[in-house]
Order: structure tokens, then C-alpha cells, then sequence
């Protein structure tokens, strides 16, 4: 015979309504003690309780289903949108959530689908302006929770991603701190936010750092081997010894095209990217990064969009940002005739 939440109550010996509660992981059930919370799951366990969700759903109308809008299958973001939605799918399954995933190349579809089976809860990976602006309009008018994994907050609903700022301006400096003071960036055209809060941060990193930018070290096109190319073909007084590339991609275009130059890295040259992606760590030379964190991106986004408590704030502008990490490799250390400290690797230089 079926375990309900009767049997639960009598044995924790508490009420239908906290069992249900806790059961559900309601907001609601944090008005109880942690240990009577305990207490009904220890309960619920031990006599084998299993939810009937279908009866559930019936019953309230409510279906405990997430939905995830995003472009994938791009090859440059697989591995990144993997450990989000590894993220997502833990955290979904710990509160009994069922998650569908929708590419938003076919909107309408989606967004029909999410109507139709009553999903109330839609995460979006959708760095487009014109996807982001129809699925909030959607969201907003059919009253469905909804949370952005990139970019910013848009028209009232919050947004999750890394702080791109702190962390292009922590790299700068971290750079600095080894003695670098000729530090280029490689960019890419401002067509997101991400790209402007990471040159932003690049600038602000060399103001605290009491260093003026150099335009000749600056590039924000597409190609980033003859920008590479370009700049350290400067005099060896004007060429970077640093090179900061908004993503690893760029980084180890960057490292490539060094080592083909006939340049040492770390020794001539030392090399920073961003994303903590495979690129990083298969590098012939692995190159230093900031870790994104796209799994506890996931996680958290669950947990915000959900109700459940959190240790990051929401900012004034709708967004919830994760603090950087910055990985330290081999491609980094300080540069000649440095007096910031011993060199922790020896420079290498490979013919391509």
C-alpha cells in the first residue's frame, strides 16, 4: 500500500500541512525548526514515501517542470553549456523538478511547448537581443518565473552570470603585480555586454595599476592571430611581454602563434585567457584563466529562480554576479628583469 503523507505526519508526529511543506521544499517550510524539517524527511524515508507527481500535477494544476531556452550545440560553447546544464539538472533533480530543453532558433516552438504544458519556472541562455526581448515579453504576460544565464538583467527580469568586470580587472592586476607594464588585450567587436565589461575591467585594471593604455596593444577585431602577430612585431621595448585574451580561444591563438614567432612563453611572452575551457588545459603550454564556474552557475540559477536561499545579493540593475576565480598556469610568470619574483617555469619555445 501507497506511503501518504498521513503515515509521514503520524510518524514524525507533526501536521498534513508541514509534512506537505517540507515535502515540497515550500519557502513556507523554513518556518519550521531545522530539526523538525529533519525530523518528517527522516520519516518520510525510512517508510519508503515516493511522490506521485502526475496526481500532484492534476490535482493543483502546478507542474514541477523547468524549461531551458539556449543555442546549442555551437562547438566553441558545448563544454561551457554541458557543466551549466549539469548544474541545472542536479539542482532540478534534488527538488523534484523535471527540466525540458528548448533551443531558441525555433522560439515559437518553445515557447508554445512552455504554454501549453504549464512550465512556470523557464530559465534562458539566449545572448540575443531579440530572443531575450520576445521571451521576456512571453514570460511576462503568461506570469512565468523567468532568469537569464547571460548577460544582463532584461525589462525586470534578473540575470546570473560571472562578474566579467572584476575578473578582467583582477587579471590585469595580477599580471601587474609580476611587473608586467606592457599588457595587451585581445578583443573581440562589442557586440554583447560581456565584451564591454571585460575591456572595462581590462582599462580599470591598468588605472589601478598606474598604467596608461596603449592603443597598439589594443585589439578588438575578429582575427586574433594577426593582432598577435602585429603586436609583437612592435621593438622589443614597445611589444607586450602580457598578452590578456577575453577568451581562452584567443589565449591560445595567442600562445600559437608566439611559440611560432619563435618567441618563449612564459620567458618572452606571458599569456592570461578567460573561460577555464578545455582550450585552456590542452594548451601546449597550459594557459592561466578565469574559471566561469558554469556548473554552480547552473546550480544557483536553479536556487534563485526557485526561492531557495542563496549567498549572493541581487545589485540594484537585476543582477546576481559569481566573484571571479583566476587559475594560475604555465604561461604566466614575470617578465625579463623583473624584480617581482623567480620565474616558477622554464620558458618554452616550439617550432609550429
Amino acid at each position: 500500500m501507497a506511503v501518504t503523507i498521513n503515515d509521514i505526519a503520524r510518524v514524525a508526529k507533526v501536521d498534513k500541512a508541514a509534512v506537505s511543506l517540507t515535502l515540497r521544499d515550500r519557502p513556507e517550510a523554513n518556518r519550521l525548526r531545522p530539526e523538525t524539517r529533519e525530523r518528517i524527511r527522516k520519516a518520510a524515508r525510512e517508510l519508503g514515501y515516493r511522490r506521485n507527481l502526475i496526481a500532484w500535477s492534476t490535482r493543483t494544476g502546478i507542474v514541477n517542470t523547468l524549461a531551458v531556452i539556449g543555442r546549442f550545440g555551437r562547438e566553441d560553447a558545448l563544454s561551457y553549456t554541458n557543466w551549466m546544464l549539469f548544474g541545472i539538472l542536479t539542482t532540478c533533480t534534488r527538488y523534484g523538478y523535471n527540466i525540458r530543453v528548448y533551443p531558441d532558433d525555433s522560439l515559437d516552438f518553445a515557447l508554445g511547448e512552455i504554454a501549453g504544458g504549464r512550465i512556470s519556472h523557464v530559465i534562458s541562455l539566449s545572448v540575443d537581443s531579440e530572443i531575450r526581448r520576445l521571451t521576456t515579453r512571453f514570460c511576462r504576460d503568461e506570469g512565468i518565473k523567468l532568469l537569464y544565464l547571460f548577460e544582463g538583467a532584461c525589462e525586470g527580469f534578473p540575470s546570473l552570470n560571472t562578474d566579467n568586470y572584476a575578473a578582467a580587472r583582477e587579471v590585469v592586476r595580477s599580471l601587474a603585480a609580476l611587473g608586467h607594464r606592457r599588457i595587451g588585450l585581445l578583443c573581440v567587436p562589442h557586440n554583447y555586454l560581456y565584451v564591454e565589461e571585460r575591456h572595462n575591467g581590462y582599462l580599470a585594471g591598468l588605472r589601478e595599476a598606474g598604467l596608461k593604455p596603449d592603443p597598439a596593444l589594443v585589439d578588438c577585431s575578429d582575427s586574433a592571430s594577426p593582432s598577435v602577430e602585429r603586436m609583437l612585431s612592435l621593438p622589443k621595448n614597445k611589444r607586450p611581454t602580457a598578452i590578456f585574451g577575453i577568451s581562452d580561444a584567443q589565449a591560445v591563438e595567442a600562445e600559437r602563434t608566439a611559440l611560432r614567432m619563435g618567441l618563449n612563453v612564459p620567458g618572452d611572452l606571458s599569456i592570461f585567457g578567460f573561460g577555464n575551457s578545455d582550450y585552456s588545459r590542452a594548451a601546449y603550454i597550459p594557459v592561466s584563466t578565469v574559471d566561469e564556474s558554469p556548473y554552480d552557475c547552473g546550480v544557483l540559477g536553479v536556487n534563485i529562480l526557485l526561492g531557495k536561499p542563496v549567498d549572493i545579493s541581487m545589485r540594484e540593475d537585476g543582477r546576481y554576479l559569481i566573484p571571479p576565480r583566476l587559475i594560475r598556469r604555465e604561461s604566466v610568470a614575470p617578465p625579463e628583469n623583473s624584480t617581482s619574483g623567480r620565474r616558477e617555469r622554464k620558458a618554452v619555445s616550439v617550432p609550429i
